[in-house]
C-alpha cells in the first residue's frame, strides 16, 4: 500500500511540473515583446519537381583561326587581346605574294595587247574576204585565235584576282569579335596554307550547354525560364532549344539555354535546376521564409491576431526559389520572411514594410 501510494503521489508531482513548465512558458511568451517581422504572402502557383543537373557555360564562337596563305608569320596578336570583328590578328610576310599579283598583272597586259592586234586581223580579213581576196577559211581561223585570246584574258583575270585576294589574306582578320586567348604559331615561323594561328574566343555571345537525362525532354518547352545557379550567382535564364537526339550510351540529351546577358565566364560550371514531370498547381511559400535549425526546417505564419504559428516544411521539395505546402497555410496567409529566426511559436508579431 505504501508503494502505490509513493507511485500516485509521483505522478502527481510531474503533471504538476509539467503544467508549471508550460505555464512559466506561455507566461514568458506573453511577456516578450512582440517581434518586427517582414512578410510575404503564400501563394498559388503552377510548380514541377525539379531535376538539379550539371552544365557549363560555353561561347557560340571559339575557334581556332588558320592562315589561308603560305608564308613566314611576322606579327601576331598577343593572348588577352581583343579584337574587333574585320580586325588583324595576325600578318604573313606578303612580299612573294606581291611578286605573283605583279607576275598575273602583267601577264593580263600582255594578253590584252594581244587582244587589240586579233581585232584588227579579223577586221583586214573581213574586208579582204567582202572582195573575194580571203578565203573565208582563212577569216574563220583569225576569229578563232581571237576568240582563244579573249578566252587567255578571263584567265589571266582571275589570276589577279587571285594574286590580289592572296596578298589581301596575307593579314588575318578575325570573323567575329573576341579575345585571343591561346597563340598557336609563334613570329617567324614559316606556316603553310591551314596552319593554326590563333584560337579566338567570343567572349559576348554565350550559352550554357547541359546534358539532361532524355527522360525530362517532354517537359523542357523552349523559352521556359529555368533557375541556373553557381555559387552565390543565380539567375532565371530561357531554355534555347532542346537538341532532340539522344546519346545511345549516356541516354542524355543535349539542353541550350540562352546566357549573353547574364555575365558569366565561359568555362564556369553552372547548376540548373529542370522539370522532371508535369507541373501541378499548389499552396507554396517562399524560400527565404523557411527556418533550418539543426534538423528542424520550418517557417512562421502570422494568424489574424498577429500571432506566430510554427508550420514544417522541407527544403528538398524546393522549386526554384518557391517551397511547396501541403498543410496548414491557405493562398494569401502571411509568412515571415524577415525576422523568423529568433521568433517563438505564439509570439505576437509586428509586421514592418518592406524595406526598398
Amino acid at each position: 500500500m505504501r508503494t502505490i501510494r509513493t507511485s500516485k503521489a509521483f505522478g502527481f508531482a510531474a503533471a504538476l511540473a509539467i503544467t508549471v513548465a508550460g505555464n512559466t512558458a506561455l507566461a514568458q511568451q506573453q511577456q516578450m515583446p512582440p517581434a518586427q517581422v517582414q512578410v510575404a504572402p503564400a501563394e498559388e502557383r503552377l510548380m514541377a519537381p525539379l531535376i538539379d543537373v550539371t552544365g557549363t557555360v560555353i561561347s557560340l564562337n571559339d575557334s581556332r583561326i588558320a592562315t589561308e596563305v603560305e608564308g613566314r608569320l611576322q606579327a601576331v596578336a598577343n593572348v588577352g587581346e581583343f579584337v574587333e570583328a574585320g580586325g588583324v590578328i595576325a600578318t604573313i610576310d606578303g612580299r612573294l605574294l606581291s611578286v605573283a599579283l605583279r607576275q598575273a598583272r602583267a601577264a593580263l597586259k600582255r594578253l590584252e595587247a594581244d587582244m587589240v592586234f586579233r581585232t584588227e586581223e579579223v577586221k583586214r580579213f573581213e574586208d579582204l574576204a567582202a572582195g573575194n581576196n580571203a578565203s573565208q577559211s582563212r577569216l574563220q581561223e583569225v576569229i578563232a585565235q581571237r576568240e582563244m585570246v579573249a578566252q587567255d584574258i578571263e584567265d589571266a583575270r582571275a589570276r589577279v584576282e587571285r594574286a590580289e585576294g592572296d596578298l589581301a589574306r596575307a593579314q588575318i582578320r578575325a570573323p567575329f569579335p573576341g579575345t585571343v586567348v591561346e597563340r598557336l604559331a609563334n613570329i617567324g615561323e614559316y606556316l603553310n596554307i591551314g596552319a593554326n594561328v590563333v584560337r579566338l574566343v567570343d567572349t559576348k555571345d554565350l550559352e550554357i550547354a547541359i546534358p539532361a537525362p532524355i527522360a525530362v525532354m517532354p517537359f523542357l518547352n523552349q523559352g521556359a525560364a529555368v533557375d541556373v545557379r553557381s555559387g552565390d550567382v543565380r539567375h532565371q535564364l530561357p531554355i534555347r532549344t532542346v537538341v532532340p537526339v539522344g546519346d545511345m550510351v549516356s541516354r542524355m540529351i543535349e539542353v541550350r539555354l540562352e546566357a549573353s546577358d547574364a555575365g558569366w565566364i565561359i568555362g564556369t560550371p553552372v547548376t540548373v535546376s529542370l522539370p522532371r514531370a508535369a507541373a501541378r498547381t499548389g499552396i507554396a511559400v517562399p524560400r527565404d521564409a523557411v527556418v533550418l535549425k539543426g534538423s528542424d526546417m520550418y517557417f512562421f505564419k502570422v494568424n489574424g491576431d498577429n500571432v506566430a504559428e510554427r508550420i514544417s516544411a522541407d527544403l528538398r521539395n524546393a522549386i526554384g526559389l518557391w517551397v511547396p505546402v501541403d498543410t496548414g497555410v491557405a493562398a494569401g496567409d502571411q509568412i515571415v520572411i524577415r525576422g523568423a529566426e529568433r521568433l517563438q511559436p505564439g509570439q505576437s508579431v509586428v509586421i514592418m514594410p518592406a524595406s526598398r
